[in-house]
């Protein structure tokens, strides 16, 4: 059995489910906002939705026939903070060698 802390890396650290939430730290939006902003083919943004809602770090709520997400505060707390890291830290990111040879598939 994997363990909480894989499963959490599983879900928040996909690149697509974290544009999504990126996406909705500022405003709600519906599915159709968020394919047109984030260009995400509607199956995948339909499987990266239904993920982060079974999560619990967005919350959905209706508006007649539409479904409104949302971020939920700690989550967007979170993303906030990790966006803060990554603008910090992105020149040493950049000249990692080791994620440069994980992206090639070198290890």
């Amino acid at each position: 059995m994997r363990n909480a802390t894989d499963l959490f890396f599983d879900a928040f650290a996909n690149q697509n489910r974290f544009r999504i939430l990126v996406a909705l730290r500022d405003k709600e939006m519906c599915a159709g906002e968020l394919q047109k902003e984030l260009n995400i083919e509607q199956t995948n943004l339909s499987h990266d939705l239904r993920c982060l809602l079974n999560c619990r770090f967005v919350n959905v709520r209706k508006d007649g026939r539409k479904r409104i997400y949302s971020i939920n505060d700690e989550t967007k707390d979170l993303v906030d903070e990790v966006t803060r890291h990554v603008k910090r830290y992105e020149k040493y990111l950049r000249k990692c060698g080791i994620l440069k040879e994980e992206k090639n598939g070198r290890i």
